[in-house]
């Protein structure tokens, strides 16, 4: 079960990015063929560009990864949940925000001038909203024990 879960947290991390948000983009809401699709993805992408959203984009993962690795989410049920629903809401928070960004790029809206802000604040935000998605989580499974052991 871990093994599988350090593979998905790996590759949620590797592929959801800014890169995959415009793909879907271009298919879906710009209406191209997918060799078109990808040459416009690709069409200013760098390694540089990557590595530099990458090390932003590696902080909820990064903090997810630490929190699986020293805590003890693995010893019951509602931990494994937990750590499986962060990877999740990070996961789909970061291409939900990446696609913001640039949804305006494949359609006839005005693109912000500080659009590109969003690829150090959505990481954060992701955090954040895993981080209280965790304590709602600890909340109900606290008060259905309360209300298990009551009845």
């Amino acid at each position: 079960m871990k093994r599988i879960f350090w593979f998905s947290l790996v590759l949620a991390f590797l592929f959801a990015n800014e890169y995959s948000s415009k793909f879907l983009l271009a298919v879906f809401v710009g209406k191209m063929g997918i060799s078109e699709a990808v040459e416009r993805t690709l069409q200013y992408a760098s390694i540089q560009s990557y590595i530099f959203s990458a090390s932003f984009r590696a902080i909820p993962f990064v903090a997810l990864g630490l929190f699986a690795a020293k805590s003890s989410i693995w010893t019951t049920r509602i931990g494994k949940i937990g750590a499986w629903s962060m990877l999740l809401l990070i996961t789909s928070f970061v291409l939900y925000g990446y696609w913001g960004m640039q949804y305006s790029l494949f359609t006839d809206e005005r693109t912000s001038s500080t659009s590109a802000l969003a690829v150090i604040w959505i990481p954060i935000w992701a955090l954040l909203f895993a981080a209280i998605g965790w304590m709602t989580l600890l909340i109900v499974s606290n008060l259905s024990r309360r209300f298990k052991k009551g009845s």
